[in-house]
Formats: structure tokens, sequence, C-alpha cells
């Protein structure tokens, strides 16, 4: 395992979509920051017109740093990138010719893809409080907004953990980057239709989604019974997810 971990983290120092994702997502977050501010002192009732929530201060845009780095696509493809390398360059083949077994190599990518999606969270995070800073003033940090951050992490998390099961099942890069990009926006679609036919009243199968869940840990007002159901549901999920990613790469042809 420790072998396997040593070469895994080897490779990100040559991983150019990691480096080139980074730098997409610092231009997006400042690009994000600075048309909010315009919006802001330029636009009369700037929330009706543009029918969105915007952030008017720098605790604001740092918990809606997620979607404005689109955390979840660059971290989508970078995880398709990384797993489906080994397949289409046989590396796979050659560690278990190794003796290697699955279990260890699953698990040792799993860990590096869980380390370097963290690195760029982290990143877009440091990136997104410069820039909320310098366009929205300081403000003092707030134990509730580091815990909606943390909230975000795990649910990044579980999306990250989604990707890299389908990845292990589908192995093909142009296959494994369209199902990591149709299936998050499918699945809420296909809760949204299922919200048409109420089953309990005032409940929304789109509510136990990780896309509701990031939407609530953006609002610094949500309750914290909310934020508590929220990382749990994405424990839940990752777990789930690892699970699956575990057994398709048991099956797996090589």
């Amino acid at each position: 395992m420790k072998s396997l971990l040593k070469f895994e983290f080897r490779k990100l120092g040559k991983q150019k979509s990691f480096y080139i994702s980074l730098i997409i997502m610092t231009a997006l977050i400042f690009i994000t920051a600075i048309s909010y501010k315009i919006l802001l002192e330029r636009v009369a009732n700037v929330e009706e017109v543009s029918g969105q929530s915007i952030p008017k201060t720098s605790a604001a845009f740092v918990l809606a740093f997620v979607s404005a780095s689109m955390f979840s696509m660059f971290s989508a493809i970078f995880t398709s990138i990384t797993v489906c390398d080994d397949y289409d360059n046989q590396i796979v083949k050659n560690i278990f010719a190794r003796g290697y077994p699955r279990t260890s190599y699953y698990f040792a990518k799993l860990i590096y893809v869980f380390a370097a999606t963290t690195l760029m969270f982290l990143f877009a995070l440091v990136v997104s409080v410069v820039a909320g800073v310098a366009l929205f003033g300081f403000e003092d940090i707030s134990g509730r907004l580091i815990v909606l951050i943390l909230g975000q992490y795990v649910v990044s998390m579980s999306g990250v953990a989604m990707c890299l099961a389908i990845a292990a099942a589908i192995k093909k890069l142009g296959g494994v980057i369209a199902a990591n990009i149709i299936i998050p926006i499918a699945i809420p679609l296909v809760l949204q239709l299922g919200d048409s036919v109420p089953v309990i009243d005032g409940f929304k199968i789109t509510s136990v989604w990780t896309d509701s869940f990031l939407t609530s840990l953006t609002d610094i007002n949500v309750s914290t019974g909310r934020i508590v159901a929220c990382i749990l549901g994405a424990v839940a999920y990752t777990v789930a997810f690892i699970a699956a990613g575990f057994a398709a790469s048991r099956k797996a042809e090589v």
C-alpha cells in the first residue's frame, strides 16, 4: 500500500490537469467576484432583476465559492483523467502483474484522489477569501462560517467519491467525463419530477440530494438541524459511492 501511495503522489507534480484546473478556478472566482461587485454598485434591486441571491459581504461570497470556482466540474475532470490514464496506459495491468491486490490499488487511488481534490478545495477557498476581502472588505470569521465551509467540503467529497465510482466502472476517458457531467445534472432533474407528485406534505425528494445540501450550506442563517442533516447525508453518500466504486473495480476486466 505504501509503495502504491508513493507512486500515486509522485504523479501529482506531473499532472497538468490539476494545475490547469487551479488556474481556471482562480480566474473564475475573481471574475465572479468582480461581476457581483459591479452588479451591486450599478444595478438597483439587483436580486429582483437577476432572480438570484447576490453576495454582499466577503463571508457570503466565500460561502458561494464552491459554485463560483466550479469545483465540482474540475474535480470530476481531474478524477476522470487520473483513473482512466492508468487503464489507457496499461499501468493497472502492470500493477496487478507485480502482485498488488485490487483492494490496495483502489484505496491507494481513493486516498490520492481525495488528497488532491482536497488541495483543490483549499486552494479555491483561499483564493475566494482573498477575492472576497479585496472586493467586499474584511469580516470577522465566525464559528458558523467555519462549520458551513466544513459541511461544503464533506458534500464536495461525496461528489468526488461518485466520480471515482463512475470512473472505476466505465474506465474509458470519454465515457467517464460524459457520465460525470451528465449524471450530476440528470439526477436532480429526475428528483424534481418526483417532487411533482408529492408523497409526504412538505417533503421534497430533492432536499436529500447533494445539490440541495450545498445550497443549504451557502446560507449563513440555515438551521443547525439542517446543517447536521446535510453533513450526515453527505457522509452516507460518500460511503455508498466508495463501496460502489470498490465493487466496480473488483469486477472489472483489465
